[in-house]
C-alpha cells in the first residue's frame, strides 16, 4: 500500500508530468456529498516559491482558466498556498497528451489518422474561439491569447474528448504582469512568425500554432526544426516549411490546404478566427468520414495504451488515504477585485456529509460482525470516482440467507430445496409413515458452542463440516407429513 500525501483538499497520488516549473500529480478530494474526484493538481518547484512574478504569472493562469466555461477547456478549481507549497488545482482528464501519442506514433512509425488529427483540431479551434471571444461579468472583453498551443498542453481523454490546458503565459486583461517588449515566452517550434519576433499579439498567432499541430499530427514530425533555438527562431520568423503531402503521402488535399493557411506568415492571408478554421475542419470530417464521432478517437487512443490503462488502475489501487485528514485547506491566493469574483470551491478533504458519516459508520459495524472487505471511501482502492454504498435488499425479496438451515443426511431430502421465511415454525410430531414416501430424518441433538473440552466433541469437527448444507421448505415438509 502507498500513502496518499494531503496538500489542502487533495490527496496526492502518482506523479503525472514533470517540467521546470511544476510537477503535475493526480489527487483524490470529495466533493459536498461525500463522494470522490480524480483532480490534476499542480505543485509549484520549490526553488520557484520565492519569485513573485512567476507566482503572479501562476494567479493570471488560475484567474483566466477559471472564468472560461467549455467543453474543450480543462477547468481550473483554484490556485492556493497549503503547507508552505503553491498549487494549481485543476479538471483532471483522463488520456494522454497529444505529446505523448505523437511520441508513439513515431515510435510504431505510423501518423495519426487524418479523421483524428481534424477531430482534434477542430475541438482545439473551438476552446481557442472560446476563450478568444471570452468577456467578463461586465460584458467587457478579456482578449485572451493562449500563446503557448501545442502538443503537450492538448490532451485526449480515453472517452474521446479534447481539452485545451494550460494558460500559465496567456495575456488577458486580467493579467497583472506586463510582458516586456522582444521578451518570447512559449515553445519556440510552435510559435507564430510574430511570437517569434517579439512582437505585438492577437489571437491569429494561436490559429498559427494550431496549424503547427495539426501539421505534427499529420507527419509526426514539426513544421519548422532546427539544431539550435537561434536557427529555430529564423525558420520560425520565415514560415518556410516542407509540404504534408511530401511527407505523408495520401493525405486529403483538403485537409492539407486548411494546415497551409493556419501556418501563413502573414496574417491577413490567415485564418481570421479560430472558429473559421474550426468551420473547415469540421466539413473536411463531414466529408471525409460522415459518421465520426468523439467515440473513434477514443478506441484510437484506448488502443494505443492498453497497457499503460491497465498499470495505472492497478496503481491506484494501491494507494490509501491519511487515517486523519487534516482539515487545512490552505489560502487561496485568487484574490477578489471588481472585475474578477474567484469560483466556489467545490471540494474538501475528507467525506464530512452527514449522510455519508452515518451510512460508513454503520456499515463499519456491520464489517466488525461479519468480518467483510474495507468500505468504499475508506481508502482509494476503487478505480471510479465516485462511492457507492451496497444497497439493502428490497422488501418484497426472500431472504434466503436468513432462513433457517438443515443439515441432512447424504442422498435424503435432495427434492426439498426450496428457501423458506425466515422464523418458521417448528415442525410438528413426526404423522405415521405413508407408502412409498421417505420421512425426513430427525434432527441431530443441539451441539454446544464452548470450546473442545475433556468428552466434548468440537464443534468444527470433520463430520459435521463433510454433510452438504440444504435450505429446506418446512411448510412443504409438513405438508408431505399430513
Amino acid at each position: 500500500m502507498r500513502r496518499a500525501q494531503q496538500l489542502g483538499r487533495y490527496h496526492l497520488l502518482d506523479r503525472i508530468a514533470f517540467g521546470g516549473m511544476a510537477e503535475i500529480y493526480r489527487a483524490k478530494t470529495f466533493d459536498a456529498t461525500g463522494q470522490p474526484h480524480l483532480v490534476a493538481v499542480k505543485r509549484v518547484l520549490a526553488h520557484l516559491a520565492e519569485d513573485d512574478d512567476f507566482i503572479q504569472m501562476l494567479v493570471d493562469e488560475a484567474k483566466i482558466a477559471s472564468v472560461l466555461r467549455h467543453a474543450s477547456i480543462a477547468r481550473v478549481y483554484e490556485f492556493a498556498r497549503a503547507h508552505g507549497e503553491y498549487f494549481i488545482a485543476m479538471e483532471h482528464v483522463d488520456g494522454k497528451d497529444m505529446r505523448t501519442v505523437l511520441e508513439r506514433c513515431r515510435t510504431k512509425k505510423k501518423p495519426i489518422p487524418p479523421e483524428h488529427a481534424a477531430y482534434v483540431a477542430a475541438e482545439v479551434g473551438s476552446a481557442l474561439h472560446a476563450a478568444h471571444s471570452a468577456v467578463d461579468s461586465r460584458n467587457r472583453p478579456l482578449r485572451i491569447i493562449h500563446r503557448d498551443v501545442s502538443p503537450s498542453n492538448i490532451i485526449c481523454s480515453y472517452a474521446g474528448e479534447v481539452k485545451l490546458c494550460d494558460f500559465g503565459i496567456a495575456k488577458a486583461t486580467l493579467s497583472r504582469v506586463t510582458t516586456k517588449t522582444g521578451v518570447i515566452k512559449g515553445k519556440v517550434k510552435y510559435m507564430s512568425p510574430e511570437q517569434a519576433l517579439g512582437r505585438k499579439l492577437d489571437h491569429r498567432s494561436d490559429v498559427f500554432s494550431l496549424g503547427s499541430c495539426l501539421y505534427e499530427m499529420l507527419t509526426r514530425i514539426p513544421p519548422f526544426t532546427a539544431t539550435n533555438e537561434m536557427d529555430l527562431l529564423i525558420k520560425v520568423r520565415d514560415a518556410k516549411y516542407r509540404p504534408v503531402a511530401e511527407l505523408t503521402p495520401g493525405i486529403p488535399n483538403e485537409l492539407e490546404q486548411i494546415t497551409d493557411r493556419c501556418l501563413t506568415r502573414s496574417r491577413a492571408n490567415r485564418y481570421q478566427t479560430a472558429a473559421e478554421a474550426e468551420g473547415d475542419l469540421r466539413a473536411f470530417l463531414r466529408k471525409f468520414m460522415p459518421n465520426y464521432s468523439r467515440s473513434h478517437l477514443g478506441r484510437f487512443i484506448r488502443k494505443m495504451f492498453a497497457q499503460e490503462i491497465e498499470r495505472e488502475l492497478r496503481m491506484l489501487e494501491e494507494f490509501v488515504m491519511t487515517d486523519e485528514p487534516s482539515d487545512d485547506v490552505g489560502e487561496s491566493l485568487m484574490v477578489r477585485d471588481e472585475d474578477f469574483e474567484p469560483p466556489e470551491v467545490p471540494f474538501q478533504p475528507k467525506p464530512t456529509s452527514v449522510s455519508i458519516i452515518a451510512a460508513q459508520e454503520s456499515a463499519r459495524e456491520s464489517r466488525q460482525m461479519s468480518r467483510v472487505g474495507p468500505l468504499p471511501g475508506d481508502d482509494f482502492s476503487g478505480d471510479s470516482n465516485f462511492t457507492t454504498m451496497p444497497k439493502a435488499p428490497a422488501h418484497d425479496e426472500e431472504d434466503v440467507h436468513g432462513a433457517n438451515t438443515r443439515i441432512l443426511e447424504t442422498g435424503r431430502g435432495r427434492s426439498a430445496q426450496r428457501p423458506v421465511p425466515p422464523a418458521p415454525e417448528p415442525p410438528p410430531a413426526p404423522a405415521p409413515r405413508r407408502r412409498g414416501r421417505t420421512q425426513p430424518p430427525p434432527l441431530p441433538p443441539a451441539r454446544t458452542t464452548r470450546g473442545p473440552g475433556p468428552g466434548v466433541r468440537p464443534i468444527y469437527d470433520e463430520d459435521l463440516h463433510s454433510a452438504p448444507t440444504m435450505i429446506i421448505d418446512i411448510g412443504r415438509m409438513r405438508n408431505r407429513r399430513s
